[in-house]
C-alpha cells in the first residue's frame, strides 16, 4: 500500500450540526397548500346540475299579500275553514345560475334535496328569461284548466275553443294560419268545445299525410289544407296552440312569482270548496299536489319529496299524492309524519279530503312503491 495514498473520508448519513437543509417540512407545506387549492376548486367549481329544495307554501283558501288567493264571483259562494295548501319546489341552479360541486354534494347528503342534471330539463341554449316565461305560461294554463276541472266536477257547463297561439317560421302553416285563428275541426273531427281538442289535433297531425282544417277567422269560416313536415324530429304543421275557456263563473287567482302546472288539483279543490256549502276540510290542514286536465285526471309532478317536506314543516296532516308520485313520496324522509292519500282524479281528491275531515281514514286509497292502490279490504 502506498504511504501517500489519500484516505477515504466518510460522508455523514445525515447533515452535520449547523446544516439547515430540512426538505421534509417544505414538502409538507407544499402539500397543504395544494390541498387547500383542491378544496377551493371543489367549492367554487360550477357543475351542470340543479338542486330541488322545499319551496314556499300557499293556502289556497286564505289570503296572499292582503287579498284572497282565489276569489270566485258570478255564483253563490260559501264560507269555508281549514287549509288546502299548494306546495312549491325551489330550484337552485339551471339556466343562468350556477350550482357548485360542494352544494351538490351537500344536497346528496341531507335527504331533502334532489340533484338533477340541468340538461334533463332544459336544452343547452335555454336562458333564464325562457324559463321564467315558460313557468308563467304553465301557471296561467293550469289555472284555466283547474277551473274547467272544478266545473266538470260540479256539473256546470262551460265552453272551450282551440286557438292558434303562434306560427313557426318556414313551416307548412306559415302564410296560411294566423295567431288567433279558432280551429273548428281537423280531418272531419270536431274540436270546438272539446276539452281534449289540443290532444286530438296533435295526434291527428302526427298520423295523417295531409291535414284539412276548418277555422274561424274574424267571424268567418275558412277551409285550409296542409301537409305536415318534420319539425324538430316530429311531424307537425308548425303552430303552437292554446285553449280559450268561457266559464259560468269568474275566478281570479292572486299568485305572483310562482310557476308551473303542479298546483292545478289544489286550485280545483279550493274552487269546489267555495262553491259548495260547508268546509270541505272540516277545519283540518290538507296539502297536496298534482297536475290536472279538464276531465279531472290528476297527473304526476316533479319534486314530490320536497313537497312532502314542505307540507310537514308547515303542519299539514294529510298529503294528497298523484299515483305516479307514490314511490317518490314514500321515499321522502318525512312521509311517516303525515297521512298520505293516493289520488288519480279530482273526485278521488275531494272524497279523500271529505273522509279525512270526517275522521275516517280507513278507506283512503293508500300509496305503494309501484303506485298501485293497496286499499283492498282486509289489508
Amino acid at each position: 500500500m502506498t504511504e501517500n495514498a489519500p484516505r477515504a473520508v466518510p460522508v455523514p448519513a445525515v447533515p452535520t450540526r449547523g446544516t439547515r437543509r430540512r426538505r421534509t417540512p417544505r414538502l409538507s407545506t407544499t402539500s397543504g397548500v395544494l390541498t387547500y387549492v383542491f378544496i377551493a376548486v371543489a367549492v367554487l367549481l360550477p357543475v351542470p346540475y340543479m338542486l330541488q329544495l322545499p319551496g314556499p307554501v300557499f293556502n289556497t283558501l286564505g289570503d296572499y299579500q292582503g287579498d284572497s288567493m282565489i276569489s270566485v264571483s258570478g255564483a253563490e259562494t260559501y264560507p269555508t275553514d281549514g287549509r288546502i295548501d299548494m306546495l312549491t319546489v325551489a330550484v337552485s341552479g339551471g339556466p343562468g345560475r350556477d350550482v357548485y360541486a360542494s352544494q351538490a354534494l351537500g344536497a346528496l347528503l341531507n335527504g331533502q334535496e334532489t340533484v338533477i342534471p340541468t340538461e334533463a330539463y332544459y336544452p343547452l341554449d335555454t336562458t333564464r328569461e325562457d324559463v321564467a316565461e315558460s313557468n308563467a305560461v304553465e301557471m296561467s294554463s293550469s289555472q284555466d284548466v283547474a277551473v274547467a276541472a272544478a266545473m266538470e266536477q260540479l256539473g256546470k257547463s262551460y265552453s272551450v275553443h282551440l286557438l292558434v297561439d303562434d306560427v313557426v317560421k318556414d313551416s307548412p302553416a306559415r302564410g296560411k294560419l294566423r295567431k288567433g285563428d279558432r280551429i273548428i275541426s281537423v280531418n272531419g273531427k270536431k274540436l270546438d268545445s272539446d276539452p281534449a281538442a289540443a290532444q286530438i289535433m296533435s295526434s291527428t297531425v302526427q298520423s295523417a299525410e295531409s291535414v284539412d282544417l276548418v277555422i274561424d277567422r274574424d267571424g268567418k269560416s275558412e277551409k285550409l289544407s296542409l301537409k305536415p313536415a318534420d319539425i324538430e324530429g316530429r311531424k307537425a304543421i308548425g303552430i303552437t296552440m292554446k285553449q280559450d275557456f268561457e266559464f259560468p263563473v269568474d275566478v281570479k287567482f292572486n299568485v305572483e312569482g310562482v310557476g308551473g302546472p303542479s298546483a292545478g288539483t289544489m286550485f280545483a279543490l279550493a274552487i269546489i270548496d267555495e262553491l259548495t256549502p260547508g268546509a270541505m276540510t272540516g277545519g283540518k290542514h290538507v296539502a297536496g299536489t298534482g297536475e290536472i286536465d279538464p276531465s279531472g285526471t290528476v297527473g304526476p309532478i316533479g319534486g314530490a319529496r320536497q313537497k312532502v317536506a314542505a307540507a310537514t314543516e308547515n303542519g299539514a296532516t294529510l298529503f294528497l299524492s298523484p299515483a305516479d308520485n307514490c314511490a317518490e313520496v314514500l321515499s321522502a324522509a318525512d312521509q311517516s309524519k303525515i297521512t298520505v292519500a293516493r289520488i288519480d282524479t279530482l273526485d278521488d281528491a275531494e272524497t279523500a279530503v271529505e273522509q279525512y275531515a270526517a275522521g275516517d281514514t280507513s278507506d283512503l286509497p293508500k300509496c305503494s312503491a309501484d303506485g298501485a292502490d293497496n286499499n283492498e279490504k282486509g289489508q
